[in-house]
């Protein structure tokens, strides 16, 4: 029997989300039937806003039409309007749909209150900001299609960030207010997070639901860890703390998500203007911050600092953020470091850059682990005995920080999902809708399978584009596609693997991946080089599930994912073992395929169980998503070959 009761009739969810990394998930009876990133689509990295074009391939993927969707779940960034460009979307906030479910805030909005609260402030950012601000710069990347056409031009649909109101959460709460706190499973918050509206997509009116942020990213992650209870945080890089736009805490029990209090944290965005003022960039710098983090010890660090917005805000007059680079800087200066390459990313892991880095990671650490504390301690207080916490947000990418909590937290399990940014959001807000609104039991199994959930690639397209390019490449069908790159990586070459569906989140798992031998060291700088990367930063292995404990520790043995840093048990490996001695791993079982036995045959070959993975990308780019892409991309680039299908593709000599 499923979850939480008997399963009442066949019901497809469409989930659109509009924020950045935009994404559009179709569910039917609870399994994830296709899953599309836009930014893969229109190749613009962490795209915003969604497109026909999209639409329409999700349902292709799905085999539905748009007429069959029974209901949509609507959700977005903070701060981030709903744009369609090309889509038709149009939503009426007047009249509840007479299919809707119940929900908490018709006490607190009379008859168009909610619709006058809805925002636009990327628009606003883009059309009336001055260009040197720090959103200007990052959001003009993420939607350059501002500049095309006027404000007035666009299409989009106002954001709703603020949902219900609640007294205590306004005031605030320290960490040791938190503590103090009385908790418990609120009937009104569950229900307090969502809204109905009746949407005309494509004009189709279909009953819908907004969805708050972080109730998808809670979603997202505990709807799909196969647990029937666990306790849920979601933080992500937004706003300062206040109330609970920055993320909350969570209780998830069988089909039901009860919000339990929000964290107040700031660590999200305090770790990306570190990221931005190192010189990082603008957009992504805090994959780089944590991997620039291992070159330092953390000198700077202070405990003072550790703790949410409400702890913090006491410490300076002036943003915390800016406070805890001051404090770093004013450290390092006492401390006699050499301040000559400061913020200079061509000398990145120069002492002053990779102190703070580190100092700023310990901080993150501490922080996060006292938030996990609390919602253990909490949760036991109230009789709610769970051993599982689920982590989601664009800061449960952070591994270093994950595995800590894993090896030394009080949860025994912890689960991340792959896509746990926001590209994760379509997925969690048509599973909040499905389950907890709407009220339908979980299945006994996961709403998805597998990783790979992106478009499917056929042989005959893909010999089609082969066939294209036949004069410039050389191309041969392989017996056995997964012996032959083995012997290629044996024999020290560097191989694209291009293999089905694009994997779901923002890393390579094995379907779109740069794969090398990681016996060899140089090829962390072969490869850094081939990938025009920074020389300092670090790859990541896959590995054998059977033989993960010959090779790594402190780590779960099960992590397909790619979230958590393990320690590194040998010297063999020295291509992906960073310079702390771990490193980033992803595990793979006989189901994945193709990708494990391009390991096992590797491990035949050598002894060695593990190879280097990497995403198949250039710099700044999205993830290749196609055929064409695939081997566009080899053609002008220096990899030894590319498989593709059942297909190696090389050089043709001059």
């Amino acid at each position: 029997m499923p979850i939480g009761g008997i399963r009442s009739f066949t019901m497809i969810v469409l989930g659109l989300h509009f924020g950045h990394d935009a994404s559009i998930t179709v569910i039917k009876d609870g399994k994830v039937l296709s899953y599309l990133y836009q930014e893969r689509q229109n190749k613009i990295k962490h795209a915003i806003g969604l497109t026909d074009s999209l639409l329409k391939i999700a349902l292709s993927e799905a085999k539905v039409d748009v007429s069959d969707i029974d209901y949509c779940a609507i959700t977005s960034t903070q701060g981030v309007e709903l744009i369609t460009s090309d889509l038709s979307l149009e939503i009426d906030f007047s009249a509840v749909h007479k299919t809707h479910a119940g929900y908490s805030l018709q006490e607190q909005y009379s008859d168009g209150e909610f619709q006058a609260s809805l925002s636009n402030k990327l628009f606003e950012t883009l059309y009336e900001g001055t260009e040197e601000s720090q959103w200007h710069e990052t959001w003009s990347k993420m939607y350059p299609q501002y500049k095309e056409r006027s404000r007035e031009e666009q299409s989009f649909v106002g954001w709703a960030d603020d949902y219900i109101k609640v007294a205590e959460w306004e005031q605030g709460a320290s960490f040791q207010d938190l503590r103090d706190s009385k908790t418990e499973l609120s009937e009104v918050y569950r229900n307090g997070f969502h809204y109905p509206v009746t949407a005309f997509l494509n004009g189709v009116e279909i009953p819908a639901y907004f969805i708050h942020h972080h109730m998808a990213h809670a979603g997202s992650s505990f709807y799909t860890s196969g647990f029937k209870n666990a306790g849920i945080i979601t933080h992500d890089g937004h706003a300062d703390g206040t109330s609970y736009h920055s993320g909350m805490c969570y209780y998830g029990q069988d089909k039901h998500l009860y919000p339990l209090f929000p964290h107040h944290l700031n660590l999200g965005a305090l770790y990306d203007r570190v990221g931005m003022n190192l010189g990082l960039g603008t957009t992504g710098p805090a994959g780089k911050l944590m991997g620039l983090s291992a070159y330092g010890k953390p000198r700077f660090f202070d405990s003072k600092f550790v703790g949410n917005f409400y702890d913090q805000k006491n410490l300076t007059s002036t943003d915390i953020n800016s406070a805890w680079l001051l404090h770093c800087v004013k450290r390092a200066r006492a401390m006699g470091y050499d301040m000559t390459h400061y913020r200079d990313p061509a000398y990145a892991t120069a002492p002053i850059n990779a102190d703070m880095a580190a100092s700023t990671q310990k901080l993150f650490e501490m922080t996060r682990m006292g938030v996990v504390q609390i919602l253990f301690d909490k949760l036991q207080s109230n009789k709610l005995d769970t051993k599982n916490l689920c982590l989601s947000g664009g800061t449960a990418l952070n591994c270093p920080s994950n595995s800590e909590i894993y090896n030394e937290g009080p949860f025994t399990d912890v689960y991340i999902e792959p896509a746990c940014d926001d590209g994760g959001l379509s997925i969690g807000a048509a599973l909040v809708l499905y389950h907890n609104i709407l009220g339908q039991p979980r299945l006994e199994e996961k709403p998805y399978d597998s990783v790979y959930l992106g478009p499917k690639v056929e042989t005959d397209a893909i010999e089609e584009q082969t066939k294209a390019k036949a004069d410039t490449l050389n191309y041969q069908r392989c017996d056995d596609v997964a012996h032959s790159a083995a012997e290629d990586l044996k024999d020290n070459r560097v191989i694209a693997w291009f293999q089905g569906s694009s994997e779901l989140g923002p890393r390579a798992l094995g379907h779109r991946s740069i794969l090398a031998n990681p016996i060899y060291e140089d090829n962390w700088r072969r490869v850094n080089e081939l990938k025009t990367r920074e020389l300092w930063r670090p790859f990541a292995p896959v590995v054998l599930e059977e033989y993960v404990e010959q090779w790594f520790y402190d780590a779960p043995q099960h992590s397909p994912h790619m979230l958590f840093n393990a320690k590194v048990k040998t010297t063999e490996l020295p291509a992906i073992t960073h310079v702390d001695g771990t490193a980033r791993i992803q595990t793979v079982k006989e189901s994945e395929g193709e990708y494990y036995r391009v390991l096992k045959h590797f491990h035949a070959l050598t002894g060695v169980g593990v190879l280097m993975n990497t995403s198949f990308n250039g710099p700044g780019q999205p993830i290749i998503e196609t055929a064409l892409e695939a081997i566009t991309f080899f053609l002008n680039s220096p990899f030894d070959a590319l498989y593709i299908g059942p297909f190696k593709i090389t050089h043709r000599e001059a």
